[in-house]
């Protein structure tokens, strides 16, 4: 049973350690979500975010610019972590079961 807990521990300690990579990922991206705002018959990029109860928009680029489609790669980026993330959270919870002896 030592043995199995061993490898049980090993998985532990490597979610952990995801999981941290996974909110530094995250921390190190745009948060909110985009928003294309017409104006004069052009369209422009923005970033919607709440800040204190409020919800903000923030100017990214014209929608067809280099830098439109670099936040639109980041925001996807942040998305995909964020669903990484909850997994790993969920495995940790069944792992932590394991550990303490209770059933899963």
């Amino acid at each position: 049973m030592s043995y199995l807990k061993n490898i049980i521990q090993e998985e532990y300690e490597r979610l952990k350690a995801l999981s941290e990579k996974y909110r530094a990922e995250i921390g190190s991206l745009p948060k909110g979500s985009l928003s294309v705002k017409k104006r004069n018959q052009k369209e422009y990029l923005y970033l919607a975010y709440r800040q204190k109860g409020k919800i903000r928009f923030e100017y990214v680029a014209p929608a067809d610019s280099e830098r439109a489609e670099t936040t639109i790669r980041d925001i996807k980026l942040r998305k995909k972590y964020e669903n990484k993330l909850k997994q790993v959270k969920t495995d940790l919870r069944e792992i932590e079961k394991v550990l303490h002896g209770r059933k899963i």
